[in-house]
């Protein structure tokens, strides 16, 4: 059975400092817009409701809010605190001013025969949200009942002036009922609110654990990945100059069955060298070790230049490969090595998986605020139920496997989290048989001078 949380376990609901702060600036926020309805409510209920009310008082209590609202607004965003209970304290601080602000205003406004004297559970409610603990919440509910009833009696008894809304003094038991109302109301809400934070924030607290554990279990993952990428590369390319000794040394000596070998053992080690290389390069954007720098480049040019290293290739298979050209020139800022792998990546797969006599083109674009390539081919193509999963980790799609049997199914993995890097994102459209287009769009840095 699982352990039932206490408050004292709990400690804060808030990660860091930071966090309670932005919940400190949307109190003030709604603070605003209560000022806002005060100010609103003074015509309403002077010039069309006739209501005979303090207007000049609530005009000055209006009037300390807006200015202590600015005050609070400069202190939540120059002022730094370094612990949440400093922030906390200052949250307090505020509640308990605005329930004295809200206990004239009621008093201004009608007092107990104003159905709006419920707002004070608002502040109730709020310490109930912000506090870890639920002294504070019942502090507050009992701070709100004592003005509201202090108020109450000094106007029963007329030892201040009695502002009503119709023209005779509120009847006993009317003050009675509201009084218990209020006190029935504000002390439910604050029940039910802190057994609502409580089981929430165990159930956060969970999850932030869980939360922890599976960042940790990832790391841990992209090290062991990476190591054993490491030490599965030195051999296999060991391996790899072996044979390219072995058949400069030995060439015409070797009868053909072997050089065939030969040949095919060299063409699978290449092929396993590339998948440990994109072993290695996927762990280094999960953990971060190579840090971007933006380069300004001209967009067709950059293109072309990495078309021509896989041009030798596309001939051998008979493939076109198209450079689509554009109207004006495309100057970006790019980094190049983790946008090259983008590129060489969908390129790659679409010679690989196009048919001898097929088409690759490529076509770069820019629209508005966003820039990109387009690689698209005439192959085999992708059917509609995998296109949801041809970025996940070590997914091949059906037809893959039977074309290329060797693979990672890495590759587009790592294309989609460069992209996802630089906020951009990779479509895709495809139709079996039909071929496929992997669209990169990419937002131009914010930097100008890069572009320039």
């Amino acid at each position: 059975m699982a352990k039932r949380l206490t408050y004292p376990e709990l400690k804060f609901a808030f990660h860091t400092v930071e966090n309670l702060r932005d919940r400190l600036e949307w109190y003030v926020n709604i603070r605003w817009i209560a000022l806002f309805g005060i100010l609103a409510s003074i015509p309403i209920g002077q010039e069309m409701l006739h209501f005979e009310l303090a207007y000049s008082q609530i005009i000055l209590i209006a009037s300390l809010l807006i200015s202590i609202n600015i005050l609070y607004t400069f202190l939540i965003r120059f002022i730094n605190y370094q612990h949440e209970i400093q922030e906390l304290a200052f949250a307090e601080f505020q509640i308990l001013f605005d329930l004295l602000i809200i206990s004239f205003l009621v008093h201004y406004a009608g007092g107990i025969d104003n159905p709006f004297f419920f707002i004070y559970i608002i502040q109730v409610i709020f310490s109930g949200i912000l506090f870890p603990s639920a002294a504070l919440s019942y502090f507050n509910a009992l701070v709100a009942a004592f003005l509201l009833t202090i108020w109450t009696l000094l106007e029963y008894f007329g030892l201040v002036e009695q502002y009503t809304l119709g023209h005779e003094p509120v009847h006993p038991n009317i003050v009675l009922t509201s009084l218990i109302a209020f006190y029935v109301t504000t002390f439910a809400g604050v029940y039910i609110i802190n057994h609502f934070m409580l089981n929430y924030r165990a159930l956060k607290r969970v999850i932030d654990e869980k939360n922890r554990l599976l960042e940790q279990a990832m790391l841990e993952r992209n090290k062991l990945f990476r190591f054993t990428a490491h030490e599965i590369k030195s051999p296999i390319t060991t391996i790899k100059s072996t044979l390219r000794v072995v058949r400069k040394l030995y060439e015409k000596e070797l009868k053909m069955e072997i050089n065939d070998m030969i040949s095919r053992a060299e063409s699978r080690s290449d092929q396993v060298l590339d998948m440990v290389n994109e072993m290695i390069d996927i762990t280094q954007y999960h953990l971060a070790t190579e840090k971007p720098q933006l380069q300004s480049v001209d967009l067709e040019t950059w293109l072309d230049q990495l078309i021509k290293q896989q041009q030798s290739y596309a001939y051998s298979k008979s493939i076109v490969l198209t450079l689509n050209p554009v109207k004006e020139k495309i100057n970006v800022g790019i980094d190049k090595t983790g946008m090259e792998k983008v590129f060489n990546n969908l390129l790659s797969n679409a010679l690989r998986y196009t048919p001898a006599g097929g088409k690759v083109l490529i076509s770069p674009f820019q629209t508005g605020g966003t820039f990109g390539f387009s690689v698209r081919d005439t192959g085999i193509g992708i059917p509609a139920e995998e296109l949801k999963n041809i970025f996940d980790e070590f997914y091949r799609g059906t037809q893959a496997k039977e074309m290329e049997k060797l693979g990672t199914g890495l590759g587009l993995n790592l294309a989609n989290e460069i992209v996802k890097k630089y906020n951009g994102n990779i479509r895709i459209e495809s139709e079996p048989g039909k071929g496929s287009c992997f669209t990169v769009e990419l937002p131009f840095p914010e930097d100008e001078s890069i572009r320039e």
